[in-house]
């Protein structure tokens, strides 16, 4: 459960002078409550009084809007500590009715942490009225979990375009500095579902990046849009990829004090096949990000660095340099504390691909939980390391982790199944994802040929890679395919 959400703390009237004559009883009561919900040692005892408390009348009735917004806020704090999440929601709830100015976005998070789906979708809705400013800088994972929560309330597409009409209103784009692709694609199909084609082909026009343009073009969902040659003449990927380098050069040159740039601009570069310039882009910069004041060179190098290292290690296996990427990868593990368990499963990932699958089990130990895509994907490659290790317990409880939350990140399980040679299970499993309307856009892509750099060494990738390509001319597989998309040759390099 995230944990990060800004409450407001007491108004000065209530952290101010002890109680005195002049006092109400529920001022009284209302600022020895808020000291003992503010105190984790002390929050538990206090949270059942102060829930028969806010619903009194003498909380109506003595005390003020503000002091009463802000005492739900102490409560709403409390009980987030305590993981109660009734408490929480409901005295959110009653903020947002007080008026409360925290009280929309707390509510958003509050539902999001607590699968409260058609709360999740009111608050978002209730924020962008409330408070537009707030609504535009929502960061993009509560923007996207309060839609997909709305998919799953009764009459969730209606909402869902409420919603998406609340975020072009407001001009909405990831705070986070991301494209918001995922957002115009996802709003375009509802669109279309709804017949409204003119309007999903203009709002697809802000659409960059390459494989989202990729998408568009081996999906069926987007052919009422392919008539318009104005509309197909943007469905170049390799110009949609070239775009986005130069966009990426321009980044780095607008802040060169953000790793990040760097980071993403290695990943363009290397998307077509341009790992040499991409290395030598992140080799020109890593002596910066690494010297004793690399503090003063970049402001995000603490979160970014260990991205960095990763980045190198990847491309020296793109190059063939597998001894030079697994020296690296060992430092990029410990370079930052932010997406180190990533980093390991990258890592592990790697020295799978080459055929190292002890190697894999070893790094993979340092390993505990992290999210439940992320244990999917530790999963996966448990399973490839303890095949390759002749370890059959390992692989197959890793195998089952994988199959029984398999719609968490299906993408993991079929690279499980995949290196353990299981071929029907992949066909079975693609056919399944191609079947599902939430699913059936990425596991397109995931057939799609990719191409791949000849100085690659990954031997076990290769076999991996023949075991794909039999799962894609598997006439069941194809028939899948054909009813909702296509298959085509694309100039993005996969690896």
């Amino acid at each position: 459960m995230r944990k990060g959400v800004i409450f407001c703390s007491l108004a000065a009237s209530l952290l101010s002078a002890p109680a005195s004559a002049q006092e109400t009883y529920a001022q009284t009561r209302a600022v020895a409550l808020y000291g003992e919900l503010i105190n984790n040692s002390t929050c538990e005892t206090a949270l059942p009084t102060a829930r028969t408390f806010w619903p009194s009348l003498e909380f109506q009735q003595q005390l003020g809007p503000s002091d009463q917004q802000n005492f739900l806020g102490a409560v709403v704090q409390c009980a987030l500590f305590l993981q109660d999440g009734q408490a929480a929601i409901a005295a959110a709830n009653k903020a947002h009715d007080l008026g409360a100015d925290w009280a929309d976005k707390a509510r958003l998070a509050l539902a999001l942490s607590f699968d409260n789906d058609a709360l999740a979708a009111q608050a978002f809705l209730d924020l962008a009225q409330s408070s537009p400013k707030d609504f535009a800088a929502l960061e993009s994972y509560n923007a996207w979990g309060a839609i997909r929560a709305a998919e799953r309330i009764q009459g969730g597409e209606a909402t869902a375009l409420r919603m998406y009409d609340a975020l072009v209103a407001v001009n909405y784009t990831p705070p986070e500095g991301y494209h918001d692709d995922a957002f115009r694609m996802d709003h375009a199909r509802l669109l279309l579902e709804s017949g409204h084609v003119a309007e999903a082909r203009a709002r697809l026009e802000g659409v960059i990046d390459p494989q989202a343009i990729m998408t568009i073009r081996v999906s069926n969902v987007f052919n009422p849009l392919r008539s318009d040659p104005a509309f197909e003449q943007r469905l170049d990927v390799a110009a949609a990829a070239e775009a986005a380098i130069a966009r990426g050069r321009a980044d780095v040159a607008r802040e060169p004090r953000k790793l990040a740039h760097v980071v993403q601009l290695s990943a363009l570069l290397r998307d077509i096949g341009r790992s040499e310039e991409a290395l030598a882009l992140v080799n020109e910069t890593l002596p910066r990000a690494q010297a004793a004041d690399a503090a003063s060179n970049f402001d995000d190098v603490t979160d970014e660095l260990n991205w960095l290292l990763n980045a190198k290690a990847d491309l020296l296996y793109d190059l063939g340099r597998n001894e030079e990427a697994r020296t690296v990868y060992s430092e990029a593990m410990s370079a930052g504390e932010l997406g180190s368990g990533n980093v390991t499963i990258n890592f592990a990932g790697m020295l799978n691909a080459e055929g190292r699958g002890a190697d894999a089990l070893q790094v993979l130990q340092v390993l505990g939980r992290i999210t439940q895509y992320g244990d999917m994907w530790m999963n996966s490659e448990t399973a490839c390391a303890a095949e390759q290790a002749h370890d059959g317990a390992a692989r197959d409880e890793a195998m089952t982790a994988l199959r029984a939350h398999e719609a968490a990140n299906p993408g993991a399980l079929m690279h499980a199944l995949l290196c353990t040679n299981d071929i029907e299970g992949a066909a079975a499993l693609m056919i399944r994802r191609l079947g599902n309307p939430k699913q059936r856009e990425t596991a397109l892509v995931a057939l799609q040929p990719f191409r791949h750099l000849d100085s690659r060494h990954m031997p076990l990738e290769a076999i991996e890679l023949q075991r794909l390509d039999a799962v894609r001319n598997r006439p069941d597989v194809r028939a899948a395919v054909d009813a909702v998309g296509r298959i085509e040759p694309t100039p993005i390099y996969s690896y």
